[in-house]
This record gives C-alpha cells, structure tokens and sequence, in this order.
C-alpha cells in the first residue's frame, strides 16, 4: 500500500473527467464478462441461497446479487425469480433446488435437482441457455415459455407453453413444441421419452404469464439504455423527468432525509467484493448502473445513462473514503461512501489486479488524503455522504450511522482501489434474517449437460479474506463454511433401457467407477421412443436456422455427466450427439410414474415483494405520471430524448440481451 500526494490526485481527476466527459462507458474488461451476476428480483415464502465461495447458507432477499456455483433452494409453498438481463428469467416453485452452473456475458446454465421452474425468454437474442436436469439438457434459444420438473427420481417433464425448444442427450435431440410435453426417464447416458399432449395451464402457470406482462408494461424499461435491466420495478416509485442537461432521469418518491446507498448493506461477493444490496424494493438498476444527483428543486435524481451506448453491470457506482484513527484499515476507522454523479470518475475496487488471497493487494492500493466535497459534488450535501463504524461495517450492521466532521471530510483517506477493510461471515449475508429454510436432503447431484460448464477460476472466500486481512496486517487463520455434501445417485434400478437402434451401440464409457452397461432387447412399443433412434416415429427435418438468429448452435466438444458439487470432476464422459431432430408423430397419452411431478405445491397466495424497513425514508407506490421538464443544468451529458414507441411498450423491444454482467459505467 502507498500513498500519494493529494495534488496529483486532483490533477488526475480532472484529466479524467475532462477526458471522459462525451463519454457515458468506458471499454469493458473481458475478465468482468466471464463472471456474470444474475438478479434476484422476487421472494415469496421461504428461500435460501448457498454461497458458491463459501459454502455458507444465507437468507435470500430481493436485489441480492448471484453468481456462478451459487445454490437456491426454495421451502413449501415458495416462489423465486432470477432475473439474468432485460429478457431472460427463470421462476423457481416450491420445494425446489437450483444450481447456477456458469454465468458469463451472454451465457446462463444452471441444473435443476429437483422441483419445477419456468425459463422464460421474452425475446430472440443470441444468448447461450441450457438448463440441466439428471437425464436431458433443455436449451430454450427462442422467445417462449417452457416448464421444466424434475421430481425425486430424477425424471423429468418439459412443457413448452408458448415457443418451441430443444432437448438433448448423448443420443441425439428432439424438439418440442408448443403445447406438447416431453417425459424423460432413464440414464442420461441412455434415456428413453415421449412426447404427449401438455396438462393445461395451472395456477402455476397463470402466475408466470402474469409475471411476463408486468416486465413487458414497463414504462420505466423504455428510458433506460441496452444492457439496463431490473428497470420494470422503477414504474410504481416514482417518475420520469425530463431534464436539459441529462435528459429523461428517474425521480424516486423519497421521503425527506433519503439518499441513494443508504436504505441496504455491503456484501462480499465473490470477483467483485464489496456489493451494495438494497432494501428498496426498485433497488436494483439505480444502485447497478448509472450515477446518481442532487439538485434542490427536484432532490435525488438517477441518470441511468446514454442511451444507445451498452452498460455494463457494476457491484455498486460510489467512492468509498476512510477517516478516523486505527479501526479495520490504513486511515478506515470509520468507512464512508458517496454515490458517484454523472461524469465523475469510478475508481473499481475489483476484477484483475484485485482478486487473490493473501500477498495479492499490497502493491495494488493507493491511500491519498483528500477533501471530498471538493472532488464529488453528491458530498456537498448534508445526506450526500454515509458513514460508519468500521466495526459495524465489518460486522454487517449499516444503520448506525455516523456525521463526519467538516475536518473529517477535509482530510479523508481515498482508496483508489479495494478498500483496506476485510470481509467477515456477517458480509456474506443479503439481509438481518438467517437461512429459515435450509434442505436436509439434497437433490438430485448428478445431471447431463449437453455443453460442459468452464467457469472462470475461483477463490474461496476465506482466501479473498486472507488476502485483505494481510494488507491491514492482521495474521488470520479462521475457516468459514463446510464444503459442499456430494451424494451419490441412488441406482437406476426398475426401469429399462427403450428400444435398440438397428445398427449396435457402443457403450459410455465412465471415469470415475467403468463397468459394463448392458444392451437390453427392445421392448415392445409401449409409446416411448429413444432419442435418435432411426426405427422411432417419423421426424420432421428442421430447417436450418440463421446464424444470426441463435449464436448457440455451437456444439461442445463432449457432452456429459457432471456433479453440481462445486468443483468435483465430471463422472461420465460420452460422444457428442449427431441427430437433431423433433417429433412429428402423433401424441401419445401422458404416462403415469411412480415419482412425483406437475406444478410446484402452493396454495394460491399473493405475490409479496418485501416493504423497505421502517425508517428507510422511502415512499408508497405511487402510479406513474407523464414524464416533467426541469429547467436545471450542470451536466455536459447529452440529452436524453424522450424514448419512440410512447409509454406500456414491450420491454423485449429495446435491443439485444445478454447484458447485466460485468463493470458499469
């Protein structure tokens, strides 16, 4: 760690600004974009996430952030969505289990163990889906609605309620079509299906459609740039104005004494570190993108940004600063933050450079004394700053705040880089509450992927800390969480393997533990078909698709098992399959199993999203307004047009997907 003088400090922020000021995004760092983060954007009932970094089980919460390994499991009787960009989002039933597998820019895979989702694409893109179950591999590439349920024998059902989708196996692939259900039983390494007509729409079902026509109403979604999402919440909280110097900004119904990244709390997040998760029940696209304002005639304002330029996810868009002796860091007694406004320079605390355990940051950090209102203007104003303890920062407690002195300000410490404050347990949480609900039995650990996750390298997190700790040097040992139970699926026994092809097949071969694989004789056709068996129902060739409509008909190189484990090595290795096909025979009756499926067990019940808490300073929904004009300036942003199309436009109509992930602007 070094410091360096404060006049060298101003001098490069007003390079920095100047040079950046027709600018609203800079260039995106590739490594952010292999580390995607998906959105929690609705908890009904109990749910809990297990931290990919750590192991730890927390409470899950609105606005909390998910990444790559991440576990959510769902209680009775609950629902989650995740939202992964403006487009893309799966619905999680009751009783339920979710393994994110990889999150990248444009890439989202997940297993399902056990339990029914609904993956919803609200508009072609050229995202690369798959969702993995223990015996086929589901790729929803079009716009459409499709239901998945893997019940505790690791049987799966796939309905397509609207659109078309691709299923896959070792043995090839079939389609399935709106208003058509494929049932999957087996191995993946040989499972045998059938396609029937879907069960109709239940109550289930009539909740994610609703679900969809609150994201494609949005009034707020039409103001915000390509890559913005979370934008649907804004509608009830406020109002857009138009002002001269920025354009359309969003006017939140605050209370007096609210401000930005006050109502909420930092957690550690793996690759990003110190995350800003809101209480606020919009509280996700303000607090990830854009800057935010202050001006006295309107009061705090968001700018989300030009647009027509891509931006980028970031964990939050402040400058933290330190003031006060000792405490958890270098000149960091006591830990304040203040939201960045637009044009103002963001100095990133993560990614390349900052991401290690220990010995990683020491010649990464630069400590220089400065006097903060004079280098961010939100710091001008009594509530435009925030302060704590470092002690209550470290420990997860941010409603103790704190008043700096005019001297305090005058003379704080800067980190231009990671803050020299070291995460503890409290940070892994997304709220005050503990895990309610924490599975005693795991589902079903082995799935088939059709494309074998790569995610980026990873750190645990006791290691991130370490790295931290020895900056402020502050020898540590202590161990955080146990690694993740690994169980072994039970045997496959009672079911047989559906009918042989005509030429013979050679068996997968298996890594961990080989053994022989038996052909049985074809059974008599009873309705079950095998996936790319020449001898099954006559199948309807489909066209070739463009290349620029679905960018995921790339191919891996070896599809296979693999173990939603966190790190374990995939069991099974098969051939890539070679048929690509979809059926077009009749629909054969639905089959009756011995495992449970269908919807998700719930009792009808309102959709809840949780209140701010008491003393948040954030007011009642309120209906949204046709957008005012202010007459302020300051700002050498260019202006914002009012958005074509008018308001209740389908947010599917603003650009491409795929955004979401990686450093904001």
């Amino acid at each position: 760690m070094r410091r360096i003088s404060s006049f060298w400090f101003y001098a490069f922020t007003a390079v920095a600004v100047l040079a950046g000021g027709s600018k609203t995004a800079r260039a995106q760092d590739p490594d952010d974009l292999k580390r995607g983060v998906a959105r929690i954007s609705l908890v009904n009932g109990e749910a809990s996430i297990q931290r990919g970094d750590s192991g730890e089980w927390v409470a899950a919460a609105v606005n909390a952030p998910v990444v790559t390994n991440d576990r959510i499991s769902t209680g009775p009787n609950s629902r989650v969505e995740i939202e992964f960009d403006a487009g893309n989002a799966l619905r999680i039933g009751g009783e339920a289990e979710v393994t994110m597998s990889q999150l990248e820019y444009g890439r989202y895979q997940m297993a399902v163990g056990r339990g029914t989702v609904t993956y919803r694409v609200l508009r072609n893109s050229n995202n690369d889906i798959e969702v993995d179950t223990p015996n086929v591999s589901v790729r929803p590439s079009r716009q459409g609605s499709y239901r998945i349920a893997v019940n505790d024998a690791g049987e799966s059902e796939i309905t397509s309620r609207s659109g078309e989708v691709e299923v896959f196996t070792p043995r090839g692939s079939q389609w399935v079509s709106t208003g058509q259900m494929m049932v999957a039983r087996g191995t993946a390494s040989d499972p045998e299906f059938q396609i029937v007509r879907a069960a109709p729409a239940d109550e289930w079902d009539r909740w994610s459609d609703s679900r969809d026509r609150a994201v494609t109403a949005s009034v707020s979604s039409q103001y915000v740039p390509p890559g913005v999402y979370g934008a649907e919440d804004l509608d009830p909280y406020g109002n857009w104005v138009n002002v001269p110097s920025y354009g359309y900004v969003w006017q939140p119904t605050a209370t007096p004494g609210w401000a930005p990244y006050r109502n909420g709390r930092w957690v550690w997040v793996d690759w990003y570190g110190w995350t800003w998760v809101s209480y606020d029940p919009w509280g996700w696209a303000p607090y990830h993108y854009g800057r935010w304002f202050y001006e006295p005639a309107y009061g705090w304002c968001w700018y989300p940004g030009a647009i027509g330029v891509r931006h980028y996810w970031s964990p939050a868009l402040v400058a933290f600063f330190g003031f006060g002796g000792g405490g958890v860091g270098v000149g960091f007694g006591n830990v304040g933050w203040v939201p960045l406004a637009p044009y103002e320079v963001l100095h990133p605390w993560w990614g390349r450079g900052y991401y290690g355990g220990p010995g990683y940051v020491n010649r990464n950090v630069n400590i220089v004394n400065v006097n903060i209102t004079n280098v961010y203007r939100n710091a001008r104003f009594a509530n435009g700053y925030t302060a704590v303890s470092g002690a209550d920062f470290r420990t997860g407690r941010f409603n103790n705040f704190l008043r700096p002195s005019n001297e305090d300000l005058r003379q704080a410490s800067f980190a231009r880089g990671p803050i020299p404050v070291a995460p503890d347990r409290a940070n892994l949480r997304f709220s005050d509450r503990q895990a309610a609900f924490v599975p005693r039995n795991s589902g079903n650990s082995r799935v088939f992927s059709y494309r074998q996750p790569a995610p980026a390298p990873r750190i645990p997190f006791a290691e991130q800390r370490r790295g931290v700790e020895q900056m402020n040097g502050i020898p540590q040992n202590r161990g955080f969480g146990n690694a993740p139970v690994v169980r072994e699926p039970a045997a496959a026994g009672g079911w047989q393997r559906f009918g042989e092809a005509r030429t013979p097949q050679v068996a997968p071969r298996v890594e961990q533990a080989p053994q022989r694989m038996e052909q049985p004789a074809a059974p008599a056709n009873r309705g079950w078909n095998r996936f790319g068996d020449p001898s099954g129902p006559q199948i309807e060739r489909r066209p070739a698709m463009p290349r620029e409509e679905i960018r995921n008909e790339r191919r891996p190189v070896a599809p296979g098992y693999r173990f939603e484990d966190r790190g374990q090595p995939e069991s099974l290795r098969i051939a890539p399959p070679v048929v690509r096909e979809r059926p077009g025979g009749e629909e054969q009756a639905r089959p009756s199993f011995g495992g449970r499926f269908g919807g998700p067990r719930m009792e009808s019940r309102p959709e809840m999203r949780p209140p701010p808490p008491a003393g948040g300073g954030f007011g009642a929904p309120r209906e949204m307004r046709a957008p005012e004009r202010g007459n302020f300036g300051g700002g050498r942003a260019e202006s914002r047009g009012a958005p074509s199309g008018g308001s209740g436009g389908d947010r599917g109509s603003r650009g491409n997907g795929g955004g979401g992930h990686g450093r904001g602007r």
